[in-house]
């Protein structure tokens, strides 16, 4: 097993270069394919990724012999490139906490608001469809004992509670930097 690449079913990435795997193969490219929700091939990637000391999620192609690896899905040519043995750039090292940037002059920026305000609103529909389904499954139980956990029907996040669930979020994060 020379050239390797490691992917999981659900990932969107991974769907997307299945393809170009394939076509690589079909060219005569060996390639194998290691699914990581499968135990065994997932270890045998575990193992290849510390052999090599690689950091990467799926879908990550690495030569097991050389360690030449691709990230992600940059595109066919790049594969290729990786398929015929040329080296290819390793990605940037994640940052450790020390070399975390200052985050303090990030805070203003759309982007990041933004990301903030998606987090909270994700945060508060994944509650109000919780309780939702205990809400509904306690009022139509009839071996549901003692009163439900919630008083009213839950009612799904308004502007309002996004705005303040977003401000709770970005507070700890300022105090966090």
């Amino acid at each position: 097993m020379k050239l390797v690449y490691i992917k999981n079913p659900g990932c969107g990435w991974c769907k997307k270069a299945d393809p170009i795997v394939e076509e690589l193969v079909k060219d005569g490219y060996i390639i194998t394919t290691l699914d990581i929700t499968k135990p065994d091939e997932a270890q045998t990637a575990q193992q290849l990724q510390a052999k090599h000391n690689a950091q990467c999620g799926t879908p990550f192609f690495l030569d097991a012999e050389t360690g030449n690896q691709v990230c992600g899905l940059k595109d066919k040519e790049i594969l290729i490139k990786w398929a015929n043995g040329e080296k290819i750039p390793a990605p940037p090292p994640r940052p450790t906490p020390q070399q975390r940037p200052n985050q303090q002059t990030n805070l203003d920026l759309p982007e990041f608001r933004l990301s903030i305000w998606n987090e909270a609103k994700q945060i508060l529909q994944d509650k109000f469809y919780n309780d939702y389904e205990v809400w509904t499954a306690w009022q139509f139980d009839e071996q549901a004992k003692g009163d439900c956990p919630l008083s009213k029907k839950p009612s799904f996040p308004t502007h309002k509670a996004i705005k303040n669930e977003a401000d709770k979020i970005l507070e700890f994060v300022k105090v966090s930097v």
